[in-house]
């Protein structure tokens, strides 16, 4: 993998509305992968009911007992432990290639934990190893939160829901960069812009959530990249699969209701609110 595939890969995402609030519908940043994961159920031309593209199927849902409550959602401030001279800096923690699956922790040397995705909608709680591989043969790519002291361990943000969830895990498994790209998408506005630090890079008019589907606001990040082509031409050339989850669907496209920020076919719909939480 490039340098530049790298940086393509891992952008931050922010999502807007009105007002800065913390990411979704494009994640704020990276990383993801996927236990017993299965491919997209898509309809024949790409399409749900709703006339946008199946969002992408990452995980067939699982019935497990539903005890364990699954950490906070949404964040509000990011707690980056990154350069404080530019606020837009990231670390991305690209998974080493001997490792299978990552193990996750209630804190530096804390307990070792089991990972949950929490379906409220259908009071299903799906355990989500770790691992090394995403569903798509990509490999796992995470957004750091925060390091100990000894940079040892880091906190990161969740490929499950709720958006939001962290751990720790230990940096050994993983191989560290660090940029300043980041994506706001602002659902006020339907407006997608690319930013390079403080510099913008690219703005463009995009489609985002209708009124029962709508584009969660959250803080997330981008976990991998796929080939729209093989999955449906309705999404146009590319998928950036993003580490959050749409907030009104249980399930969607025979698993887990994962956003992205994909192309579309039908251009004639840019600016209007007709998906089903994904952006393009």
């Amino acid at each position: 993998m490039t340098k530049h595939e790298r940086v393509v890969k891992t952008l931050a995402v922010v999502v807007l509305m009105a007002m800065l609030a913390v990411a979704c519908g494009g994640g704020s940043d990276e990383a993801a992968a996927d236990s017993d994961t299965t491919q997209p159920d898509l309809s024949a031309d790409g399409e749900d009911a709703g006339g946008e593209p199946a969002p992408i199927a990452t995980t067939a849902p699982i019935p497990l007992v539903s005890d364990d409550a699954a950490e906070p959602t949404v964040a509000v401030e990011p707690t980056v432990a990154v350069d404080d001279e530019d606020p837009w800096n990231v670390d991305v923690l690209y998974v080493n290639d001997d490792v299978v699956l990552v193990p996750t922790f209630d804190a530096p040397n804390g307990n070792q934990t089991t990972i949950y995705d929490i379906n409220t909608f259908d009071n299903i709680e799906l355990e989500y190893p770790l691992l090394a591989e995403t569903a798509f043969g990509n490999r796992l790519t995470l957004l750091a939160e925060e390091f100990d002291d000894s940079g040892n361990w880091a906190k990161v943000l969740l490929p499950v829901r709720p958006n939001g969830s962290t751990a720790w895990v230990q940096t050994a498994f993983f191989t560290k960069e660090s940029h300043n790209y980041h994506i706001i998408i602002d659902v006020s506005e339907n407006t997608v812009n690319v930013y390079r630090g403080e510099d913008l890079l690219i703005e463009q008019i995009a489609v985002s959530g209708r009124e029962s589907r709508p584009t969660p606001v959250v803080r997330a990040y981008i976990d991998e990249k796929i080939p729209g082509a093989s999955l449906s031409p309705a999404y146009g050339d590319w998928v950036l699969s993003i580490a959050a989850f749409s907030e009104s669907l249980g399930t969607f496209g025979g698993g887990m209701p994962k956003l992205a920020l994909h192309g579309t076919n039908q251009p004639e719909l840019m600016g209007q609110y007709v998906s089903s939480g994904c952006v393009r």
